[in-house]
């Protein structure tokens, strides 16, 4: 008899371990989160959407620019009053890079200028003007005959319409302002126009190798005719 009065106490104090007062509170938030007003609801929907707008627009605004094209330094691939997005976040420019830049102090323009990098800091370029090839390497103490024979020069899809539609059996425009092959400051960018004959770019003293710190951004893409690989 002790044995089983001993084993119903203890039964029954385990069966009190849960608080009413707590199933009690539970229900009460349960039908108090039922019953929230519907215009609250919608307040707070309101509140995210507003909050995750003005998030866009911030990181859009800081991000993120339009610009646009002016000239035809960059036929085929872009044209005269193109719109474009480009970015600076996070950014460092690259070979093959379409840039957008300004040039404080310059004879050319005080306006942003596109052009394709070349070249950057370290790099050295060579131009065979008559051929229309642009040689980049690293070791500077190549002579010409070397490069010729032992580095492929870049391969430039983006200037063939140009070259054979509008300056056929035309040398590429001689920039004799620098003598080649130019090595690059750390630093600096060595573009061109893929309108060869149509850029006053790196080739010309008006311009000559361009200050990355001057860069605004990579273009990411074309508004319209949208695009993102050039």
């Amino acid at each position: 008899m002790d044995n089983n009065n001993e084993e119903l106490t203890i039964s029954e104090t385990k069966a009190e371990t849960v608080p009413p007062a707590r199933i009690g509170t539970g229900r009460r938030k349960k039908e108090q989160n039922e019953k929230k007003p519907l215009i609250q609801e919608v307040f707070e929907w309101v509140e995210i959407i507003a909050l995750s707008l003005s998030f866009v627009l911030l990181m859009f605004s800081y991000a993120a620019r339009q610009a646009r094209v002016d000239g035809s330094s960059m036929r085929e691939t872009f044209h005269h009053g193109e719109s474009i997005i480009i970015s600076n976040l996070f950014y460092t420019p690259k070979q093959g890079d379409i840039i957008v830049f300004q040039v404080p102090n310059s004879t050319l323009t005080t306006e942003p200028i596109i052009k394709r990098v070349i070249a950057v800091g370290g790099q050295t370029v060579y131009i065979d003007f008559e051929n229309w090839l642009v040689y980049v390497y690293d070791d500077s103490s190549l002579s010409v005959d070397e490069v010729i024979a032992t580095v492929k020069p870049l391969d430039e899809p983006y200037i063939k319409a140009m070259r054979q539609n509008v300056y056929p059996n035309q040398i590429m425009k001689n920039g004799s302002d620098h003598q080649y092959p130019l090595t690059l400051d750390e630093g600096m960018l060595f573009c061109m126009g893929d309108n060869r004959n149509g850029s006053t770019d790196s080739r010309s003293a008006m311009l000559g190798p361009v200050d990355s710190r001057y860069v605004l951004g990579k273009v990411l893409f074309r508004i319209y005719p949208f695009e993102t690989k050039f």
